[in-house]
């Protein structure tokens, strides 16, 4: 008799499957909005931006620079070894707060993001999966996206975004197809988007969102 019931569950899994990705998506916008993005941020990133909706309605849009800065290096394990640490990359604004990988909130609002790749130092041995992250920090505090900072004074402007001493760290992934969230082998959500670079290349990246945080 236990077989018949094979189909039904494989049937649910399918509708549970399918509301998932129906609730969530990636939609192209325009150009960023927000009067609180410096002239210097909007003429960094490409008119075209992304909203990414999860599926509780949260929201944010992301816009990202025109090009990538590629500079090939020694990987050390890490997933985009061509991505210069500070190298700035992108502007995002979240509709509701969220919680970045460390489980800190970050609240509503627009931040740059930089790229940086966690401290070889006992204190970050084994925290991720993998040592690639983005920092955001608040636009407000960071209008020159040609800005080079020491990884102090990154860590420092970063940590504006949460109030603690700590920045805040949205973690990287390996990408899946451009456009799209999916979740990856832990659970995490993960949006993917492929950018142009320098040398003429499309990059992929994978960017996880943690989780959100009702403001």
């Amino acid at each position: 008799m236990f077989p018949r019931f094979i189909p039904i569950w494989i049937l649910f899994l399918s509708l549970v499957s399918c509301a998932f990705a129906a609730a969530q998506k990636v939609e192209r916008t325009g150009a960023p909005r927000s009067s609180g993005i410096p002239d210097a941020l909007r003429q960094a990133v490409d008119d075209q931006g992304y909203r990414v909706t999860l599926a509780d309605g949260w929201t944010a849009e992301f816009w990202f620079v025109n090009q990538l800065k590629i500079e090939r290096r020694e990987s050390s394990g890490t997933l985009y070894p061509e991505l210069s640490e500070g190298e700035f990359v992108g502007v995002v604004s979240f509709s509701r707060a969220m919680t970045d990988y460390r489980g800190q909130t970050i609240p509503a609002g627009t931040y740059t993001l930089r790229y940086q790749t966690l401290p070889q130092d006992g204190n970050h041995m084994g925290v991720a999966p993998n040592p690639d992250f983005f920092l955001a920090i608040p636009a407000a505090s960071d209008s020159s996206p040609e800005a080079t900072y020491p990884y102090k004074k990154l860590v420092a402007l970063s940590a504006k975004s949460t109030g603690t001493n700590h920045p805040a760290v949205i973690a990287l992934d390996n990408a899946g197809e451009p456009s799209t969230i999916t979740k990856n082998e832990h659970g995490d959500v993960v949006f993917s988007v492929a950018l142009p670079s320098q040398q003429g290349t499309a990059e992929k990246l994978g960017i996880i969102l943690k989780g959100t945080a009702a403001q």
